[in-house]
């Protein structure tokens, strides 16, 4: 049997893989240079073709770009920012508290009230004074004083605020350092006082606030007291002079290196004043002004600081007289005690007789001529009820057909002080009516106290002095004078 022999068919490809058009995918021959179905350069696409493997293919254009998805907040990281939020809140919050709180003017504030109260006075002051170490029973003084001196208080502020800086240079309002490292820190800074006391006895004892600071070794016994904050001091010597234990004792405001003279002495004065009045020695009464208005002070033990004066009281308020100062040589003299303002008898003899001349020409119906106008006697004029009253009264008396004639005659009974420069004037008018048709004329007399202003000051008043008020009538007579 023979062997047919099958022919294999031919390889074109030699054992190679297929190849294909990078470009347009048509079978291409490995020797061919060029695509015979597109014309591409397979040749420069074996040498320069990037490795397709490593290429991202081409986005589809208009096709959005995936974005990665947002992660949400857990609870915990949502507590952590609002906890974070509220502390800045917070923060800003206090920073604007602060630069209000500790401004300069804030704080000078809480510390004139802490002057006021006594409170927190080591707080608010300080020194560079290396000999006045400051504490709470240091700067009590400064309270002493101006917790009854509200007006010498309200100045001190006032010149802190405007210059930084009291009158007498004792005081000086400046930044001495910072709060919390944002914020100024203003105090009071104090300069001391010396001052001096001087007594003229030998073994006197001195005191200061009730506690000693020396003790007189002769009869011109001088001392130098330590750094003082400027403020109120009770001074007091006390010792035997001719067997009799005497002291001098008072209350003083301090404020510079001045001496205070604790001389142990007594004084006798006879003051003169309203009767009546209460007489009183730096505040406190000591008696009362006699009936001829005389009041004897005898055998005081005498101080530097001894301020006496009288206050006069009526249903009107209280008067206070003039304040006199005794020095030492005031023993044995007589003293004045006038109220300011107050009308003289003099005066007010001239003042009614005027006011009652003018009120007897408008009943008699002769005013025209008259230079003092009724109703300048009265404060606000016309205005005044008063007047009105007054006025009206004249003006029935003008239109009676039964009154011929009205003389008005007045005296002065008693004059007292009021307060706010004012004197109540009692005086009694008698109305002498000449009536027609009758032999005989009706008398009248009637008493009244007016409140009587001191104008003098007042350059739109046309008096020195106006009458305020008057009170109701008192009938005093009445009767009738036969004309035979």
């Amino acid at each position: 049997m023979s062997m047919t022999h099958f022919a294999a068919p031919a390889d074109d490809h030699d054992g190679q893989q297929p190849r294909f058009c990078p470009h347009c995918g048509h079978p291409v021959d490995p020797a061919d240079t060029f695509c015979q179905n597109c014309g591409y350069n397979l040749v420069t696409d074996q040498a320069t073709a990037p490795d397709h493997s490593a290429v991202t293919p081409p986005t589809t254009p208009n096709q959005p770009t995936p974005q990665p998805r947002r992660q949400r907040l857990t609870k915990k990281q949502k507590t952590r920012w609002w906890l974070g939020g509220l502390v800045a809140v917070i923060l800003i919050g206090l920073v604007v508290w602060g630069g209000q709180y500790y401004s300069r003017t804030e704080t000078l504030n809480r510390i004139t009230a802490d002057i006021q109260s006594g409170k927190h006075l080591t707080r608010d002051f300080t020194t560079s004074s290396t000999d006045l170490k400051l504490s709470a029973s240091k700067l009590a003084p400064v309270n002493r004083y101006y917790r009854d001196h509200a007006q010498a208080l309200s100045d001190l502020k006032q010149q802190l605020a405007a210059g930084g800086r009291s009158t007498d240079g004792t005081f000086a309002y400046r930044s001495t350092g910072r709060h919390w490292l944002l914020f100024p820190k203003y105090q009071i800074s104090v300069s001391p006082v010396y001052p001096t006391v001087t007594t003229n006895h030998a073994k006197t004892v001195i005191t200061l606030d009730q506690k000693t600071v020396a003790t007189a070794s002769s009869d011109s016994y001088t001392k130098k007291l330590g750094a003082l904050v400027p403020g109120e001091y009770h001074l007091q010597a006390s010792g035997k002079v001719g067997g009799h234990q005497l002291t001098n004792s008072s209350d003083y405001h301090i404020t510079s290196d001045k001496t205070y003279d604790l001389e142990l002495k007594t004084v006798s004065v006879t003051f003169n004043t309203v009767p009546a009045s209460t007489i009183t020695l730096n505040g406190k009464k000591i008696g009362s002004a006699d009936s001829s208005g005389t009041f004897a002070l005898k055998n005081e033990p005498w101080s530097a600081n001894m301020n006496i004066q009288a206050t006069y009281s009526s249903t009107a308020g209280t008067a206070k007289s003039n304040s006199v100062l005794l020095d030492k040589n005031a023993d044995g003299t007589s003293v004045d005690l006038n109220y300011p303002g107050v009308i003289d008898q003099s005066d007010a003899d001239d003042f009614f007789s005027n006011l009652f001349s003018s009120v007897q020409d408008v009943a008699n119906g002769t005013d025209d001529d008259n230079d003092d106008a009724l109703d300048s006697f009265f404060q606000n004029g016309s205005g005044n009820t008063e007047y009105q009253q007054l006025k009206s009264m004249a003006d029935g008396y003008y239109k009676d057909d039964d009154i011929d004639y009205t003389d008005m005659t007045t005296t002065i009974k008693d004059i007292k002080p009021g307060p706010n420069r004012t004197s109540l004037v009692a005086y009694t008018v008698k109305y002498d009516f000449t009536l027609d048709d009758y032999d005989y004329d009706h008398i009248q007399t009637f008493q009244y106290t007016a409140t009587v202003k001191d104008t003098s000051r007042d350059s739109s008043a046309d008096q020195n002095n106006q009458i305020i008020k008057i009170s109701p009538a008192q009938k005093i007579n009445d009767y009738h004078d036969d004309n035979d």
